[in-house]
């Protein structure tokens, strides 16, 4: 059974390189194991894409009408840096330098894989932004919790 969603701590060799964990690797279509896609992320990471990812999220793109000037804009901001990568026989690949310096990665990285997106962050934003008590994480899922039951309710009241 793939996996869909994951957390790792990496480090990037001297060279340059990054060790794929093999867990995220296994959770992965034989065919989509070897070739990546490097984007910008949807805030302060990289992403990085398995080829059938890439492939549903450019048919997403694609379908997008790029007369519209938005849309543009959007287009060349997501694909602007974009760097095809290979996986080599020991599960490493390199991250193109100009998105390494971009998002501050050097030797740390944690990657996210949440539903087929790979997230890839600095550690130390990462652990910045995320990082909280119990406490804290219990109060954020009641406040989760509590807005879902709301915002159900509204629908089933037919309020809006």
């Amino acid at each position: 059974m793939a996996i869909e969603y994951g957390y790792w701590e990496v480090s990037i060799e001297k060279s340059g390189r990054l060790k794929l964990p093999m867990a995220l690797l296994r959770s992965l279509s034989e065919e989509d194991r070897r070739t990546f896609y490097v984007t910008h992320g949807f805030g302060e990471y990289i992403t990085l894409w398995s080829e059938t990812a890439y492939r549903k999220q450019m048919d997403y793109m694609n379908s997008l009408d790029r007369n519209l000037s938005r849309v543009k804009l959007y287009r060349n901001a997501f694909l602007r840096n974009t760097a095809q990568v290979e996986c080599d026989a020991q599960s490493r690949i390199v991250i193109p330098k100009p998105m390494m310096d971009m998002y501050s990665i050097d030797k740390e990285l944690v990657m996210v894989l949440d539903n087929g997106q790979i997230e890839m962050w600095n550690s130390k934003k990462y652990h910045e932004k995320f990082d909280m008590s119990p406490e804290e994480l219990e109060k954020l899922n009641e406040e989760m919790h509590l807005g879902h039951f709301l915002a159900e309710k509204e629908g089933a009241d037919g309020i809006s």
